[in-house]
């Protein structure tokens, strides 16, 4: 679907498929991350060459059904072991961002507090907004 779609890359979960065979099916010149959960998953995402690595569910998600949240603990280990960008990603919304970057998320993946916005162009702004005051402070 990436290749079809001529995305800028794809990213993968722990049971998905290979980095190395994602890489031989789209090009060494596209992204490929993958989600991490705990420090032997970045482990192995770091050894595979992920060009950035996804970090949680920081936060009990509907999307992830089952999915234990890994918290803040997890978000600072990856924010001192990965040498690629991070982002932090599971349960975040506009209620608890402000915590997430505290505990030093840089960049965040959202989804639902996105797409289940009365208004999502606002919510996208406030969520730059404070991501941006981040990087100011």
């Amino acid at each position: 679907i990436a290749v079809g779609a001529n995305a800028d890359g794809v990213h993968l979960g722990q049971t998905d498929i290979p980095m190395e065979l994602a890489r031989q099916i789209l090009g060494r010149d596209r992204l490929v991350g993958r989600s991490t959960t705990n420090p032997q998953e970045l482990e192995r995402a770091i050894a595979e060459g992920a060009d950035y690595v996804g970090v949680g569910p920081i936060f009990a998600t509907p999307t992830k059904p089952g999915k234990a949240a890994v918290g803040f603990d997890y978000l600072q280990y990856a924010r001192k072991h990965a040498p690629m960008p991070q982002f932090a990603i599971g349960g975040i919304d506009l209620s608890n961002i402000d915590d997430v970057i505290q505990a030093g998320a840089t960049q965040v993946a959202v989804v639902r507090a996105i797409m289940e916005a009365a208004d999502p162009e606002a919510t996208t702004r406030e969520f730059l907004r404070r991501l941006s005051q981040r990087e100011q402070s």
